[in-house]
């Protein structure tokens, strides 16, 4: 009976084998893309959520800043420099209890950053000599296309009827414009970590408007003024 069975010539032919090692072959390689793709496309939504978080907390806190625009004397207003990629201007963030200080946020296209520089101010009549603050408010940030379309936008009040601040202000400010914005456009992209190209799908785009406090958008001929 032993001998019988060891002579049996049953089992897998080599033909066989081949079909199954290409079977399992192929089960393999389409279980590799499934998981290949499932890590890629987890990266790029992960890497979405971090940009537009960083984007977001950036964009408040610009928007925030600007919204606390306050006028430094009846004659002298709120803005003291406005370009393409940066703004600064006159703020209160206390009670009253503490003088203005000077804020100003730039754009810096090499380090792809967002930067908060401060001026307290100090003295009477106040002034502003020393910057004390430095403070990055986030990275990866570049310009939004079309083509590199400035952080920074400033509109004063056309002669429509009613008025609408949509007359853009040319940039470097004039010493007569900076009384005249109405309204600060901001925008920006945030890339995800470890991304230098804005092509990349994760990338995100924010925007907002800013009114200036003294520029009454209800008053039938809005005039920004301090007085």
């Amino acid at each position: 009976m032993h001998v019988s069975r060891l002579k049996h010539e049953s089992g897998v032919t080599l033909v066989e084998l081949m079909v199954a090692m290409m079977i399992g072959t192929m089960t393999i390689l389409a279980v590799y893309g499934v998981l290949d793709t499932s890590i890629k496309q987890s990266t790029k939504i992960a890497g979405r959520v971090n940009a537009t978080q960083r984007g977001r907390i950036a964009m408040d806190t610009i928007t925030r800043q600007l919204r606390s625009q306050v006028c430094y004397s009846a004659t002298v207003p709120a803005l003291v420099s406005g370009t393409d990629t940066a703004v600064k201007f006159h703020v209160d963030l206390t009670d009253g209890a503490k003088p203005i200080e000077q804020h100003e946020i730039f754009y810096n296209s090499t380090a792809r950053t967002l930067t908060e520089r401060v001026w307290p101010g100090v003295g009477s009549p106040l002034s502003f000599p020393t910057q004390t603050v430095t403070r990055q408010i986030t990275d990866g940030v570049v310009q939004r296309p079309s083509p590199n379309a400035p952080v920074f936008r400033y509109y004063a009040y056309n002669t429509a009827t009613p008025p609408r601040p949509a007359t853009l202000l040319p940039t470097p400010l004039s010493a007569t414009d900076l009384a005249r914005v109405a309204k600060i456009e901001i925008g920006f992209v945030t890339l995800p970590p470890g991304i230098t190209t804005l092509t990349f799908p994760a990338a995100s785009t924010l925007q907002n408007e800013v009114y200036v406090r003294v520029a009454d958008p209800n008053d039938p001929a809005p005039t920004p003024t301090c007085a």
